[in-house]
Formats: C-alpha cells, structure tokens, sequence
C-alpha cells in the first residue's frame, strides 16, 4: 500500500501538468443547482438576481488534492420581469440578461484562476418555453509552483511558471417552468498554453492546450402532491481524449423549503445531498464517496454552496426556485 501512495500522488502530478491528458474543468457536485456554471444559456433564467459562492474540497486526505472556489453572479436586464402583474404580451418579450463568474481550483503545485463575463439573449418559443443562447468570454491563468515540487533525483529542480490565455464558451438552454434541457460547449477556443517551466532532466512544458468541454443536460419537475415534489436530472459530459462521463441525479422536494437528493457519477462516485432554502438564502451541503481504485487513498469529497436570490424591486417578493 505504502509503495503504491507515491505511484499514485505521481498520476495525479503528471494529470495536472499535462492537461492535454485530462479533464482540465473543475468537478462540482451541485451544479444542478446553478446550471449556470456549465451553460452560459443559463444566465438570467431566474426573476431575480443570482448569487452563488461554493466551496469544494476533493479527495479528503490525500496529499495536494484539488480545492475549489467560485463566486457567480446572473441576472436579466430590465424591470419589467419582475412586475407583479405581467400581461401576456410582455410574459412572450424577449429579454437580455447577463452575469459573470470567477474560480480558483489549486491542485498540489499547480492552480488556476479564471474570470467570466456572459451574455444570453431569452425569447419565448411558447407560453410558457422560452428558450435563451448564451456566450462568455474571459481569461484562464494556469501556474506551477516550483517550490512545491519535489523529486526522488535531488538533482531534479523545476522553476515557477504562469500561462494565460483567452477563452470562450457558447450554451443553448431551452426550459418552461416543469423542465429543463441545455446543451453547451466551454474552452473552444483551445488556445495554447504557452508554458516556459523547463525540469532540467525532464524536459520542456510547452506545447499543452485547452481542451473542448461539451455538455448535455436535462431535468423535469415531477409533483408528487401539493408539497413535495421530485426533479430527476442527468448530466453527459464529453472531453477527448477522456471517455465519456454519465451523471444520474435526484432530489426530492418539500415545497420550495428543504431538499433531498442523490447522484451516481459513473464509476467514479456516489454523492448525497441536502438543502435549505429559507427567504433570499439557500445553503447546500453534498458529499462524494468515491468507488474508483482511488478510494482507497482518501475520504471522499465536501462541496458547500450557498445562494442568495436578490431582489430587483423592493415591494417585489423573489418567486421560489423551481430547480434549486
């Protein structure tokens, strides 16, 4: 066991060096709860102004595991969505909405911080489906910590390094208010991630990319009776040259008050979930018990989120989320 810990800290080491290898998007467990992080289609579907500050700490107890942190902020632009009494006519106006985000995701000696800015343009397919494309543009900044590398061969140095570059992201998110479907694609620029750390005996960095994420996610609001309710989800995730990833989710509903629910990420976890909505505020908790060989070496994963649904008029009372 103790002769595989090092084997095993080492993938995870060359996984964060070489993003071309690897999954580079950070993992959330909770992003049911704020789609917005995947599908900039998302922005501004609610009738209030979105707030969501989350914290995750993954892989309990194994040395330099991924920690992340992101701050997300959307709304629609214009009053008139949160008028008390909409005719029909403007209930079918299209609407801009706009948002921005930002994260830091620190795994061992390797971090990267971001910053977003989206917009999303909403119409109306129906009475009550509207559908929304959005884009968001913004910056990554990938680094290497060179102080907190160490080498079995002392002789072995690596110098600090920073690479940042552009990014872009496109999302369609179609949704009423029983259902949801997005489909949306991040990092397609994949611009060039112009490393100059060099390891004396290991060679250059250059010449890694961003790698095209692509998503596909759906959801539907199931009543069970007047109080409770349950919304199954699914989420498909695509990024070459790793394989196809599969998320099932449930939550279980009581009014817009309390929630319940589960998720399976195939073959690599099994997360639970529970949260509270009381007024502007919502907090949620998850977490991941993972089921790949890598359970082994540590305790599973913590997510907190926390939400604040701001109001845009004062005599206006935000309306309760459907989803989250």
């Amino acid at each position: 066991m103790k002769r595989a810990l090092p084997l095993v800290l080492l993938s995870l080491l060359l996984l964060a060096f070489v993003p071309t290898l690897a999954q580079q998007q950070a993992q959330y467990s909770q992003y049911m709860n704020n789609n917005y992080l995947l599908n900039p289609g998302a922005t501004g579907v609610e009738d209030y102004i979105d707030v969501k500050l989350s914290y995750r700490t993954q892989w309990v107890g194994l040395e330099g595991a991924p920690k992340t942190y992101y701050a997300s902020i959307n709304s629609s632009l214009g009053k008139w969505r949160t008028t008390g009494k909409r005719t029909l006519r403007e209930g079918r106006r299209p609407f801009h909405a706009v948002g921005g985000f930002v994260y830091k995701d620190v795994t061992g000696p390797t971090s990267r911080t971001s910053a977003y800015v989206s917009y999303a343009y909403n119409l109306a397919l129906t009475p009550k489906i509207r559908a929304a494309l959005g884009v968001s543009a913004g910056m990554q900044q990938f680094a290497v910590d060179g102080q907190q590398l160490h080498f079995f061969d002392p002789t072995t140095t690596a110098a600090s390094a920073a690479a940042r570059v552009f990014d872009g992201s496109v999302g369609l998110w179609v949704y009423s208010p029983d259902f949801y479907v997005g489909v949306s694609g991040a990092q397609l620029l994949a611009n060039k991630l112009d490393f100059s750390y060099t390891f004396n005996s290991l060679g250059d960095g250059a010449g890694n990319s961003l790698k095209r994420h692509y998503f596909a996610t759906a959801g539907v609001r199931v009543p069970l009776n007047d109080d409770w309710s349950v919304v199954p989800s699914v989420l498909v995730k695509s990024v070459s040259p790793a394989p196809l990833s599969l998320d099932i989710n449930a939550k279980l509903k009581y009014r817009d008050l309390l929630w319940a629910g589960a998720s399976w990420r195939a073959f690599d976890s099994v997360v639970g979930m529970v949260g509270i909505s009381y007024e502007q505020f919502m907090l949620g908790y998850s977490y991941d018990a993972g089921v790949s060989e890598l359970t082994d070496y540590h305790h599973g994963s913590h997510e907190v989120l926390l939400g604040l649904r701001l109001k845009k008029r004062a005599q206006v009372v935000c309306p309760p989320s459907r989803f989250w």
